[in-house]
């Protein structure tokens, strides 16, 4: 008998991904929970755990209900003074019953004692728990947060997540256990649900895989989706988040930077050992081709086909996974190699050095274009 998730410690993979989900959740908070005039059509905060469980482990490390609540109380306590107005709804839902009540308990002797957060809690499957509370994740006046686990992936189908994708102001995260998909992409009803007839996926990068997928089957609605992968002993897990906002997925991907360097994508080497074609090389360097490598020749082509101004070029680098901190690592480059130029709009002069203004707050400043005769 397999025994309950819950009722083990969690694993290191457990706990690198609920420590990627604390520090965006702190990062979310810090937006929309602090007055501004930006988000003066925000009425309701909320945040939706749809596999929420006890709150905890067997050893009384913190799920993801119990961080929401501790990360919520601590702004409360912290920046009292800069918070805005408005209400913050919880909801969390289990399918068991028992874990419910479990977790109610748990949470009223941690959670923020302030008339503001009002928790709600529920018991249903996933699928009419998202029909249940759809409208108020769908109101335009609401900023959302939803949590989806990986015990859920056999429910979150494309379709799911487009429902979520064309709701305002959502942001998603939704893990994925590559061993669940490894084991069951070729079990005719895995088949059936997400169409990968055909496909030989690699285990290290399926998640990449899984994430193009989930883009090309949200079709024409803009939502931006990113990928990082933990890997423990033999296991890889994979976290995808989703936003409707660039300066979402901009702050997701500092987090990734952050705990993965090389790549921003893992804490392993996703890349293979060996080089393009399979064989080892004799220098060392270039027994991987590196990520980086091919975002320096996709930004040189889209330099050379679009001459976009620094917002196109925001959206273009965070798309490729790279925040404007690494983004600027690469553009430096190209600038000192004199391959890349960069010009004032209105004044129609070279800027300075390093000036590339990309951030979600800019106006279109400068235009990158490539040196004429180089290489």
């Amino acid at each position: 008998m397999i025994k309950d998730f819950h009722e083990q410690p969690f694993s290191e993979a457990t706990k690198l991904k609920l420590d990627i989900f604390r520090r965006y959740i702190r990062e979310w908070v810090s937006v929309f929970l602090t007055e501004s005039p930006k988000l003066r059509n925000v009425f309701s905060v909320n945040i939706f755990d749809f596999f929420a469980g006890p709150g905890r482990d067997a050893e009384g490390n913190d799920g993801s209900p119990a961080i929401i609540a501790k990360e919520l109380k601590s702004f409360c306590d912290i920046k009292a003074g800069l918070k805005a107005q408005k209400p913050i709804n919880l909801f969390f839902n289990d399918i068991d019953n028992d874990k419910i009540c479990q977790l109610k308990t748990f949470l009223k002797q941690i959670a923020c004692k302030r008339d503001c957060c009002r928790a709600n809690y529920s018991s249903w499957p996933f699928s009419e728990a998202l029909d249940q509370r759809y409208s108020i994740i769908h109101d335009k006046g609401s900023a959302n947060l939803v949590i989806l686990d990986q015990f859920g992936i056999s429910d979150v189908t494309p379709d799911a997540v487009k429902k979520l994708a064309a709701c305002a102001q959502t942001d998603i995260l939704f893990f994925i256990p590559s061993s669940y998909l490894h084991r069951f992409q070729k079990h005719p009803a895995f088949v059936r649900k997400f169409d990968l007839r055909g496909q030989n996926l690699d285990y290290n990068t399926i998640r990449r895989f899984i994430c193009d997928y989930f883009k090309e089957k949200l079709g024409n609605v803009q939502y931006y989706l990113a990928p990082f992968s933990i890997k423990t002993g033999r296991n890889i897990h994979g976290i995808i988040f989703g936003s409707g906002n660039l300066l979402g997925l901009e702050k997701f991907l500092r987090i990734c930077w952050d705990m993965d360097a090389q790549t921003g994508e893992a804490n392993f080497n996703i890349d293979s050992d060996l080089s393009r074609d399979g064989q080892q090389c004799l220098i060392p360097e270039m027994n991987t081709f590196r990520k980086i490598d091919q975002f320096e020749k996709d930004l040189k082509g889209y330099i050379q086909q679009s001459n976009p101004d620094n917002k196109a070029m925001y959206q273009f680098c965070l798309e490729k996974g790279f925040p404007p901190k690494e983004s600027k690592k690469v553009l430096d480059n190209l600038q000192e190699t004199r391959w890349l130029s960069v010009v004032s709009i209105l004044a129609g002069e070279i800027v300075r050095k390093g000036a590339f203004y990309l951030n979600s707050k800019e106006i279109p400043r400068i235009r990158f274009q490539k040196v004429e005769g180089a290489s």
